[in-house]
């Protein structure tokens, strides 16, 4: 099963649209960088699972793999093995949500926002990232954001959020296959 593929509209973005996009990214605010982290990356893993192979980390492949081999299964770290799982999760979906961050914060300065998702872009590809599964954050963020902030989460925030998410996609993808044009 692989991931599905969203609409990548115009890389334009309103004045009104970067005045949405801080004003809502305030209500999130950096104590729930973490945990919507979090619940980003199991939405992305639930909606594009190949990318979760891609993404484990080796020291908890490798604890698990000591638990499974240990004699008598007394492997001190055993019980920690799923909690830096979701630590890790946790700390890499905040890492996300931290570049979001400043992203946002460059918003209105086009040259400035695309220099960083190229930067983003090339280092994704030493990861072995596809531009599919880059499209799995569209999905992802939409999910995330209307469940921590409900009500909040209005028609016109999400499509605001929607064409900052699709630039994000775009130009991310750019330079993960080259094609910088």
């Amino acid at each position: 099963m692989g991931c599905s593929q969203a609409k990548i509209e115009p890389e334009a973005l309103t004045p009104d649209d970067a005045r949405i996009i801080r004003e809502t990214w305030k209500m999130v605010g950096r104590e729930a960088y973490g945990e919507y982290g979090q619940r980003l990356m199991l939405r992305i893993f639930q909606k594009c699972p190949d990318i979760k192979a891609l993404w484990q980390n080796p020291r908890v492949m490798n604890n698990t793999n000591a638990a499974t081999t240990t004699a008598g299964g007394d492997d001190a770290d055993a019980p920690n093995t799923a909690n830096r799982w979701k630590m890790d999760l946790r700390n890499h979906g905040s890492k996300f949500f931290n570049s979001l961050d400043d992203l946002i914060s460059v918003v209105d300065k086009p040259e400035e926002l695309f220099k960083m998702l190229h930067d983003i872009g090339i280092r994704h590809k030493g990861y072995e990232v596809k531009t599919e599964h880059i499209q799995a954050i569209v999905d992802g963020l939409n999910h995330t954001m209307e469940f921590g902030l409900k009500d909040k989460w209005t028609d016109n925030r999400q499509k605001s959020f929607g064409r900052l998410i699709n630039i994000i996609v775009s130009r991310t993808n750019r330079a993960l296959t080259g094609n910088e044009k």
